[in-house]
């Protein structure tokens, strides 16, 4: 099957032919030799359907997205490894929900930081919010080596001197492409320039490559630490607060109970887990909150930020696995919500308005969402996004979410930083 055939029958199957030209031409660039990055649209679309997502709410941007970067950041491009993709600013309302949550916890407060990425933008920018935590962050992926090129796209090695992971230094759709259009030879050229590198001590090396050795060693104080190791080996001593983000979504959910039972052995009695996901600046954010009580880990919140209901990216819907419980969820509370038409007109009126006004894929003249701005960059196109998110939640509609989902039955609120949060912990549910 080629790959505008494959296209093509998605459109069918999910959408019953209408998604739009524009949006189709770019996910025909989907590469045919990949069956897991198929296996992930389709899951994603199956997941869109059951929400009730209509074709003219998938943007270009979000074509161009599945078209051409998917494939480079799955598992699939990196020898099966999680690949430790972060960006700064990615965790700010999850480190705002822990301080407010956790304001009352007496005495120095530790937090373990599993999956923390790479350059681990998010943990230091942790560290500065929860001012006193003691925090210890972890990642398997966490280099022995780490190079720059001349223009600062970078690539992490491990002790072996082996190629982990690479990345732009703007990671941008654009940029990425510029690295992964021919992954080898990105490949060859790093580690030719880690070998010059070495030679050379890393010295009077022409531009402005350079070499780090234990580069997360620079990031360390009495306060922060590192560990190299994920899930499940990580040697770590049980804290009060376990945040593990943009990790368990690569995994089954075999996976995610077993993680869940190592996770509790690692909490003190009373802490708090956060597992879940988001984009930049906290975007489609969505996450379960657990509790360590009388010694057993217990569900009590599963919370997402309004942009979920009409998300900007694709990480509302990514999931590597048919039976990801997180997607799951997700997609069961934004069926209700969707389903409720007073609520969708309303907040369509304001979302279309808002993305018109910032210049974030409004809608054209057929229904259709299209392209951001192209004059924007990548951190003004998700300040703005950012801006749109504020302005829902201004004008009330996390609040009117809740409702939407009391009135289905669920114990729903908006929590401590304005994401829409449903109780696990009663029965009924």
């Amino acid at each position: 099957m080629d790959s505008q055939h494959f296209v093509n029958k998605l459109n069918k199957d999910f959408f019953n032919g209408a998604l739009s030209p524009e949006f189709t031409a770019k996910l025909s660039l989907l590469p045919i030799d990949r069956p897991d990055v198929y296996a992930m649209v389709q899951r994603m679309f199956g997941l869109m359907n059951k929400a009730g997502f209509p074709a003219q709410d998938l943007s270009i941007m979000v074509g161009e997205v599945l078209g051409t970067l998917l494939s480079r950041i799955l598992p699939g491009a990196w020898e099966g490894r999680v690949p430790p993709i972060t960006i700064p600013g990615r965790h700010k309302a999850v480190d705002q929900y822990i301080k407010k949550r956790m304001k009352e916890v007496s005495g120095t407060r530790s937090m373990l930081d599993i999956g923390c990425g790479f350059p681990p933008y998010t943990t230091l920018e942790t560290s500065e919010a929860l001012t006193g935590w003691q925090i210890t962050a972890a990642d398997p992926s966490l280099p022995t080596y780490l190079v720059y090129d001349e223009d600062g796209n970078y690539a992490t090695f491990d002790e072996e001197k082996a190629l982990v992971y690479f990345q732009p230094a703007i990671p941008n759709v654009e940029n990425w492409n510029n690295l992964l259009s021919d992954t080898d030879r990105t490949r060859a050229r790093f580690k030719n320039l880690l070998t010059e590198l070495l030679n050379s001590n890393g010295k009077e090396f022409t531009g402005n490559c350079r070499l780090e050795t234990d580069p997360v060693l620079a990031y360390e104080t009495d306060k922060l630490s590192f560990v190299r190791g994920g899930i499940g080996e990580a040697e770590l001593e049980p804290a009060d607060c376990i945040r593990c983000f943009n990790v368990l979504y690569y995994f089954d959910n075999d996976f995610y109970q077993n993680a869940l039972k190592w996770f509790e052995s690692k909490l003190n009695e009373g802490g708090m887990l956060l597992v879940g996901g988001n984009w930049a600046l906290s975007s489609e954010c969505y996450y379960h909150e657990y509790q360590k009580i009388n010694g057993r880990l217990m569900a009590k919140e599963f919370a997402f930020s309004i942009d979920a209901l009409c998300p900007f990216g694709i990480l509302t819907w990514y999931g590597n696995y048919d039976d990801n419980l997180q997607t799951g969820a997700l997609a069961k509370y934004l069926t209700i919500l969707r389903q409720d038409k007073p609520f969708m007109d309303a907040f369509y009126m304001l979302n279309d308005e808002l993305r018109a006004k910032y210049g974030v894929c409004p809608r054209d003249t057929r229904g259709y969402y299209g392209d951001a701005d192209p004059a924007l960059s990548p951190e003004e196109l998700w300040l703005r996004v950012a801006k749109v998110v504020d302005e829902l939640n201004e004008a009330g509609f996390n609040q009117k979410a809740a409702e939407v989902l009391k009135k289905a039955g669920l114990e729903a609120r908006v929590n401590e930083v304005g994401h829409i949060a449903i109780r696990l912990d009663n029965p009924k549910h």
